[in-house]
Parts: C-alpha cells; structure tokens; sequence
C-alpha cells in the first residue's frame, strides 16, 4: 500500500519531470518507463524516500544535458 507521503511526493515529483520533460504526456511516459541509471521505473521509485531522491537527481541530469 502507498502512503499519504509517497503520494505527495510522487505528484511533487511529476511536476517537476514535467518542468523538465516539456508536457505532461512526456512525463508521464518517462515515470512509467524503466530507465537505465535508476534501473526501475520512475514512477515505482517514488514509493520510497530514497527512491523519490533518485528519480530527482536523474531528472536534474536530464535538465543539465547530463549522460542519464
């Protein structure tokens, strides 16, 4: 069961990748697939505190150009 709290921060967390993605629609296919430096799906990390810490530093590396 997903808590209050992942929930929060799952929707805090498609904000942002929709900051950096450029629409919803790129978001959201980016939070339901695996990607290769989290080695999960980004949407399935954000259950977790430190799950949600990495889906922040991939999408931070995207934003700079950053190798992902």
């Amino acid at each position: 069961m997903i808590g209050v709290n992942a929930m929060v921060d799952g929707g805090l967390v498609f904000d942002r990748a929709v900051e950096v993605l450029g629409t919803a629609e790129r978001a959201t296919e980016w939070m339901g697939c695996k990607e290769s430096l989290l080695g999960a799906k980004p949407g399935e990390l954000v259950e977790t505190g430190d799950g949600t810490a990495r889906v922040l530093h991939c999408l931070r590396r995207i934003e700079l150009g950053q190798p992902v």
